[in-house]
């Protein structure tokens, strides 16, 4: 089965070459890529360029900063026109555990009541269960992180893509995650977790101002989007939208 990791940057270049470097020995399970570029201007276009690919890539420049919805929009639509079976989306500062992908997809392919999996990238951890003979974190509530979240086929076709009403950067990641729990399943995590290494000083001034600035103004739109999804006043399908 096709498998497509869906990447998209935004300059921060050191990070992006971290993540590739690690994502080779740690995904033992085929997969092919998709990355945004959004408008980088500090070379990592030409980092991009210039790359050895070891899997099948294909990049897409855009001209500028179109966020990170449109670009996860762009990744997803880019994916399933690859013939895509499974999806993950990824950060491009990250580091996962060895073999998590097959693990992802494992839990996925025998616990069909979970909509996603996917590695944890948070500052805590979640009950671990064990379904069918596979151990996993269950996050009982809430939404997956997008820093590594795998998802289904089936779950693109019933969902459509993420929702770009909340600008350039902000709860598109929350929204798909309750959207998942709306059409009636449960999300979790692997057991074991990630590493997310474009936190703390690599993730101040005045980039991580817009984003909190951001987050404080969608939080409004988003807990009524939960509430008009969740009462079906809202579609649970969204378009493709740029």
């Amino acid at each position: 089965m096709k498998t497509v990791l869906m990447m998209a940057t935004y300059n921060r270049h050191e990070l992006t070459e971290r993540m590739l470097g690690s994502l080779w020995t740690s995904t033992k399970h085929p997969f092919k890529m998709v990355i945004i570029d959004n408008g980088s201007t500090d070379g990592t276009v030409d980092i991009l360029n210039s790359y050895e690919w070891p899997v099948e890539t294909r990049i897409i420049f855009n001209p500028e900063n179109k966020g990170i919805a449109i670009a996860r929009n762009q990744a997803l639509k880019a994916a399933s026109d690859m013939g895509a079976q499974w999806y993950c989306t990824i950060d491009n500062d990250v580091e996962m555990p060895f073999g998590w992908l097959e693990e992802c997809i494992d839990i996925l392919t025998i616990n069909r009541n979970y909509g996603a999996i996917g590695v944890n990238m948070e500052d805590k951890p979640y009950p671990i269960i064990e379904r069918e003979g596979k151990r996993f974190q269950d996050k009982p509530q809430g939404n997956l992180g997008t820093a590594c979240m795998v998802f289904p086929k089936s779950i693109h076709k019933m969902l459509g893509f993420f929702n770009t009403e909340y600008g350039p950067y902000g709860e598109e990641d929350a929204d798909f995650g309750m959207r998942i729990r709306v059409a009636g399943f449960r999300l979790g995590y692997i057991e074991r977790t990630g590493t997310h290494f474009g936190v703390g000083a690599a993730d101040e001034g005045e980039y991580r101002e817009f984003k909190t600035n951001c987050h404080r103004n969608n939080l409004k739109k988003f807990n009524q989007n939960v509430r008009d999804y969740y009462s079906r006043r809202k579609a649970l399908f969204i378009k493709y939208h740029e």
